[in-house]
């Protein structure tokens, strides 16, 4: 099926189902100090789209050529592990060690042409057996399970040497959708991971939806305004989205205040982002800044 086929298909369910979904929308603003942790995390992600933090069997510093990731740069965050180009998918990505934070970050990379992954973006799901009934993004799936052996063997080796740290997945657009997926996982084999996501595509159907949600750890998954992808696959396909969603309401390129974000919940969920028709790219690349202007 084709994006168009898939964005008509998707209005259509939007105005005739939008009164019978049960989601929730909280309008008040969220604490100053969660908005820092949004704004922190988006950093790390973008620090993925930069190629000096993707170089196979580099051990580097974190560092940002676009200038932004300031906050990771000054934590002295230091990369553990860096992979690109891994499997049919070339899965790009780092783990990280963040002693000013004690934290072990794993990050991946969204897609090098958003436009072109968006237009070429398939529907496809299969079996994910983290949990019965289900399914996950086949593209997604197969992405996430080519870098797992590399990802795992680096937590291993950190948490081993860190035991109080604190584990998080983050990415952005792909990243996002491989960062949720690995979350899922990992917790599914005794790691608490905290996960912050930022204009994730949906990675798989309601039974996966409801159980990573349900998972401990914390789940962020954060859009912004009119963005396109979060609306991708879509519902009528089969489709769901990790609840609960942090919607960034304020216009791209402006900075975001704590009444900038209204938190909706529900694996089917028609408030926030799903609530706006149509969709741009433009609104995809600002989460706090430009996210992929390392990429750019």
């Amino acid at each position: 099926m084709s994006l168009l086929q898939t964005l008509i298909a998707y209005a259509f369910i939007l105005f005739t189902a939008v009164q019978a979904l049960p989601v929730t929308l909280d309008k008040r603003a969220i604490s100053q100090d969660l908005l820092d942790q949004l704004s922190f995390f988006e950093q790390y992600s973008a620090a993925a789209y930069c190629p000096e933090n993707n170089e196979p069997g580099s051990s580097t510093a974190i560092t940002c050529s676009a200038g932004n990731c300031p906050l990771v740069q000054s934590s002295g965050a230091q990369s553990i592990v860096e992979f690109e180009n891994v499997g049919l998918g070339d899965t790009q990505g780092f783990v990280a060690l963040d002693h000013t934070n004690q934290l072990i970050v794993i990050s991946f990379r969204g897609s090098q042409s958003i436009q072109n992954w968006i237009s070429n973006l398939d529907v496809a799901m299969e079996p994910f057996s983290i949990c019965s009934g289900c399914q996950a993004h086949s593209g997604f799936l197969d992405s996430w399970n080519s870098a797992k052996t590399i990802v795992q063997g680096a937590i291993d080796g950190a948490k081993s040497a860190n035991p109080s740290y604190n584990i998080v997945a983050t990415g952005h657009s792909l990243g996002a959708a491989l960062a949720t997926l690995a979350a899922a996982d990992l917790r599914n084999s005794g790691y608490n991971i905290a996960l912050y996501n930022y204009g994730s595509p949906m990675v798989g159907n309601v039974p996966l939806a409801d159980f990573i949600t349900a998972q401990a750890g914390g789940n962020y998954r954060v859009t912004h305004t009119n963005d396109i992808v979060p609306k991708l696959p879509g519902y009528p396909l089969g489709f769901a989205h990790v609840s609960p969603e942090y919607w960034i309401t304020s216009p791209t390129g402006a900075p975001v205040t704590a009444n900038d974000v209204q938190v909706s919940s529900g694996v089917i969920d028609l408030d926030g982002n799903q609530g706006q028709l149509g969709g741009t790219v433009t609104d995809h690349l600002w989460y706090f800044n430009g996210i992929a202007d390392c990429d750019l």
